[in-house]
């Protein structure tokens, strides 16, 4: 009888051994793409808490993961004292919770605390209406963060191998401040160490500490900005071709990142590949082969009192060329209405070359197709 009694007592701890390790492992995790604009993007997810389903973005170049106070206050989270986050737009400072378990998947991430902001829009701008949270740098500690930004699916695996696979390329992460740094190369410039930040819809951003002059190759932006085409950018041996470069004055920040950090890697540059993050091995792994970027349509959109108006257009870009100026007033976008939050209209034309739309009082058709019109960096 003890016998049976020990033997079955086994068993149901074998099986719950196993069942702990199904819930270990998140299983592919549906991502979408959050986009307030021509390329780029954040990366959304799907997490679970109490049983609600919310979206979330991951954001590794958080330290801290970050929630909005409608979530606080719905899951009843006490504030503690006040804290910060690092982020690489510099400190953000809030009230710590403590989250419940955060159910991404069949992977549970428990025992975690977090920022309460009042509004996530001080990070993301518009792009943080209706999320719950931020998930930051600590999702990728002692785990294996498998981004497909190919299929668009995250899957994390508690077990992290010693290398990478056969059919991937090894790139080493550094860190600054507890966010992971990878070394980049503009054309056959120099080396130079920028923060990969998921939270960063752009591609490459190079931090300033005075305004780019005259002589800077790119179309100046409001703020003193450059925006240029880089015809490759080389991540050790990963290389994408036609990336947008974005040269940004922000004195503040480049005194927190220089000398080490010149910049940011935004999304824009990892999307079309397949990224491992082993951050406890400083260790990512990318699949080859990635394809160059997109063009643009040259414009920029705007929700305002009255309905979905064009916001800029940039010199040179189709929708210059179409005659489209700032202000015009949208009818129809993407063979639909306008009434869609900004991100639902900017997901219609992710992954189409053309995009037609209906704009003024005189109810005028354009059809704008992308195109590289950005200046070209030597």
């Amino acid at each position: 009888m003890h016998r049976r009694a020990h033997r079955g007592a086994a068993l149901l701890c074998a099986l719950l051994l196993q069942a702990s390790a199904v819930r270990a492992d998140s299983g592919p995790v549906p991502l979408t793409r959050l986009s307030l604009g021509e390329i780029g993007g954040w990366i959304e997810l799907p997490v679970d808490v109490n049983g609600q389903r919310g979206r979330w973005l991951i954001d590794t170049g958080s330290t801290r993961h970050i929630v909005s106070a409608a979530f606080a206050q719905r899951h009843g989270l006490p504030e503690r004292a006040s804290a910060r986050a690092d982020t690489a737009l510099g400190p953000v400072q809030g009230t710590e919770v403590a989250l419940p378990p955060l159910h991404i998947g069949t992977h549970t991430h428990a025992g975690q605390t977090a920022l309460r902001l009042d509004d996530l829009g001080t990070l993301v701008g518009p792009a943080g209406e209706g999320l719950d949270g931020i998930l930051g740098v600590p999702l990728l500690a002692g785990v294996s963060l498998d981004l497909d930004l190919v299929g668009w699916t995250l899957t994390i695996t508690d077990s992290v191998p010693a290398g990478c696979p056969a059919d991937t390329l090894p790139l080493t992460l550094g860190t600054h401040r507890g966010l992971p740094v990878l070394d980049l190369r503009v054309n056959d410039g120099p080396a130079q160490a920028l923060l990969l930040d998921t939270g960063n819809p752009a591609a490459v951003v190079q931090i300033e500490a005075t305004e780019p002059d005259d002589a800077t190759p790119g179309l100046p932006l409001a703020g003193g900005a450059r925006l240029a085409l880089a015809p490759r950018v080389a991540v050790g041996a990963w290389q994408r071709t036609n990336v947008p470069v974005l040269r940004l004055r922000a004195p503040g920040l480049h005194r927190a990142l220089a000398p080490r950090v010149g910049g940011l890697v935004g999304t824009a540059l990892l999307d079309g590949a397949g990224w491992r993050l082993h951050m406890d091995q400083r260790r990512a792994c990318v699949t080859p082969n990635a394809p160059g970027l997109p063009g643009g349509f040259g414009l920029t959109l705007v929700q305002r009192a009255g309905g979905l108006f064009v916001d800029t257009v940039l010199p040179g870009g189709p929708a210059q060329a179409a005659g489209l100026q700032g202000g015009d007033a949208v009818r129809r976008w993407a063979g639909g209405g306008v009434d869609a939050p900004l991100r639902a209209l900017w997901a219609r034309v992710q992954g189409q070359d053309e995009v037609e739309l209906q704009v003024g009082p005189d109810v005028r058709t354009l059809r704008l197709r992308r195109a590289h019109f950005l200046p070209r960096l030597p």
